[in-house]
């Protein structure tokens, strides 16, 4: 049976998404870039047979999974030994395989406090083990289609031909008669010259000014997702808290006429795993 464990935004410490990938990548030797390439469900069906070797039939799993459903089958291998494990962590799953950063983040940081409690320390050759299965990294689930990194050489080929045909006709415009006055020519090359410093110099500015957005977006991103991070601790602390209060409703609903003043403070100074009961004062003037 498997140590069960619970993490929060306290207990898990400064765990980056750099730290999550290098923990992944050095004990399976993968190539994982970034959190959300675990969405496949396939290193953490190895890292459970890296726990209990043989449990996992990982010629079942899908190391070169690149779809939904491919990574849907993985996580069936996973819920299946989290079962016989008797792992009351809830796997979600839809969620997970959509390739979004904040919950694959978050079942990651949960998967290592659960594999820090469980690993005996023991030898594992994890290519070995995956017996030469070929493993890819899926591609980014919101990366933009590869049409759309076309119309930019399009254009250009759009704005050579013109830019050929401006030259054509310069040229054409050059044979002209003897007679004609050579004053005109003169005159128009400081005006197209002219004409082109203002356009780079205005193109100049504006990829300044959209560097410093994409930066700042960048910048925001960052916040959000500290946000949501500390949100979600929140929210968990607060569950913890309010079942505290409802165990306590419940049983003097029961219809007992006392309760022992130990019992009460024990719930009350119960922790969530992981966690260091501070010292009390007041605990020890109740008792």
């Amino acid at each position: 049976m498997a140590v069960n464990v619970h993490a929060t935004s306290v207990n898990t410490g400064a765990f980056s998404r750099n730290d999550m990938i290098e923990w992944v990548n050095d004990l399976l030797k993968l190539s994982y870039t970034k959190v959300e390439n675990l969405c496949t469900g396939a290193a953490y069906c190895q890292l459970m047979d890296m726990l209990w070797p043989g449990l996992v039939n990982l010629k079942k799993v899908k190391f070169d999974a690149k779809h939904d459903y491919e990574f849907i089958e993985n996580f069936k291998i996973l819920q299946s030994t989290f079962k016989k494990k008797k792992v009351d962590k809830e796997i979600p799953v839809e969620r997970l395989v959509k390739g979004r950063f904040q919950d694959n983040f978050e079942f990651g940081q949960w998967f290592k406090k659960f594999f820090d409690a469980n690993y005996g320390g023991h030898d594992y050759n994890p290519e070995d083990r995956r017996a030469g299965k070929k493993v890819a990294a899926p591609p980014s689930l919101n990366e933009p289609p590869k049409k759309g990194r076309t119309k930019p050489s399009g254009m250009k080929a759009q704005s050579t031909g013109a830019t050929t045909a401006a030259s054509g006709r310069t040229r054409a415009a050059g044979k002209t008669p003897t007679g004609a006055s050579s004053s005109s020519a003169t005159t128009t090359t400081p005006r197209k010259g002219g004409g082109g410093a203002s356009s780079s110099s205005s193109n100049a500015a504006v990829a300044a000014e959209l560097k410093e957005k994409n930066i700042e977006i960048e910048q925001l991103k960052a916040e959000r997702e500290q946000l949501l991070l500390t949100i979600n601790g929140l929210e968990k602390e607060r569950d913890f808290y309010f079942g505290k209060l409802r165990q306590l409703e419940v049983e003097c609903q029961e219809g007992t006429e006392t309760l022992p003043v130990e019992h009460i403070l024990s719930v009350l100074y119960e922790t969530a795993e992981g966690f260091v009961q501070p010292e009390s004062d007041d605990e020890e003037q109740h008792s």
